[in-house]
């Protein structure tokens, strides 16, 4: 279960950097704000969540997304 997190931040960190290097500010602000709520629940202790383990959940769900976007064919706008 863990390397499938691992591998998820991974996939949510690539597109940040290359959100940022691409300058498409929209998207790298969704991936922070993923990894930002993540942490928040971290520090909030929401059921028994570490900073490290939110920011890593954040980056894994927005990682998820990007991949089922690909995987699919299809994106999601956010307008």
């Amino acid at each position: 279960m863990e390397n499938t997190f691992i591998i998820g931040a991974v996939i949510g960190f690539t597109q940040l950097v290359k959100s940022l290097f691409d300058k498409d500010y929209r998207s790298a602000i969704i991936i922070a704000g993923s990894a930002l709520i993540g942490g928040l629940a971290g520090v909030f202790g929401i059921e028994g969540i570490s900073i490290a383990n939110g920011i890593v959940a954040g980056l894994t769900a927005s990682g998820v997304v990007t991949l089922s976007q690909a995987l699919g064919g299809r994106s999601i706008s956010v307008k």
